[in-house]
């Protein structure tokens, strides 16, 4: 079927651009007609980036961030322009729909809904063909932000302005271009800060990624430093468990004053003991604030 052949070639039609495309190869159907037979195969969103565009069934645009060169956008004439298009629409007169998206003829509804891949326009293309910048399809916005959308709308705004085929327009033409040259520079700072903030990420989660080993070789100075300690109180203790030699009669010269005096001179074991266990924690607790300062930065 040549209305199903269609949506092989791309998921996602707005009704002007399909009925154009089969009436350029000779087909032609009644409105109800038509409508059955897209309903057979495809289906439509009543809201959102994608409203009243045809999808293919079993498609889902919003899991899919290709999807965003096939949303939605709407030009609106301005109200200055719109006796233009009253003018026009008596006249009955019809432009093709490939020359609206190639800019070769102003839109005569107050509202047109266009596509974005069907847009001839270099910077539009490159806009919507550049990596999504983020990772949902928004209700408001589809894949692209906000201030994205504004300005490629303003895009809209400034070609058809540009080939208003009636004197009167060129003042909103200059509003129109200043417009969407300060929202192009709004666009690329935004672009800039998201670059600034992946790369601050990254390097966080490097860091992040680098830290255990930090902390695994702390932890094993810390051990050394502990066993260290409990080797020094081990010594200690040995020394203060060895006994001195109790005079024999033999050395009559030793007299017992003497012998306390040298049992004094030796460290006591407690003392030296809360030493040891003091250093310790000292060493432990600066370790800790080492740890703490890395997570803080982070």
């Amino acid at each position: 079927m040549a209305v199903s052949r269609m949506f092989d070639e791309k998921p996602i039609w707005s009704k002007n651009s399909l009925t154009e495309r089969l009436l350029d190869k000779g087909l032609s159907f009644s409105h109800g007609m038509f409508r059955r037979l897209l309903s057979r195969i495809a289906y439509y969103f009543s809201s959102g980036p994608f409203q009243r565009f045809w999808i293919k069934k079993g498609y889902d645009p919003r899991k899919d961030p290709g999807s965003r060169i096939y949303q939605r956008i709407d030009y609106r004439v301005p109200v200055p322009l719109r006796s233009f298009c009253d003018t026009y629409s008596a006249d009955k007169l019809k432009h093709k729909w490939g020359d609206i998206c190639a800019f070769r003829a102003f839109p005569y509804k107050f509202q047109t809904s266009l596509q974005f891949v069907e847009l001839i326009d270099d910077y539009i293309q490159s806009e919507i063909n550049k990596p999504p910048m983020q990772d949902t399809c928004t209700f408001e916005s589809g894949w692209f932000s906000l201030n994205k959308i504004n300005c490629l709308r303003q895009r809209l705004m400034v070609r058809y302005l540009s080939i208003f085929p009636k004197p009167g327009a060129e003042s909103l033409l200059r509003v129109a271009a200043s417009k969407f040259e300060k929202l192009k520079r709004e666009c690329n700072r935004e672009a800039v800060k998201l670059c600034v903030e992946e790369r601050q990420q990254a390097n966080t989660g490097l860091e992040e990624s680098e830290e255990p080993e930090n902390v695994e070789d702390d932890d094993g100075e810390a051990a050394e430093a502990n066993n260290s300690d409990e080797e020094s109180e081990e010594e200690l203790d040995l020394t203060g468990d060895t006994e001195m030699p109790l005079p024999s009669p033999s050395h009559p010269n030793i007299s017992m004053t003497h012998l306390q005096e040298l049992f004094g001179s030796f460290p006591s074991d407690e003392i030296d003991g809360d030493k040891a266990q003091e250093n310790g924690s000292e060493e432990e607790y600066h370790i800790y604030e080492e740890d703490s300062d890395n997570y803080s930065e982070e």
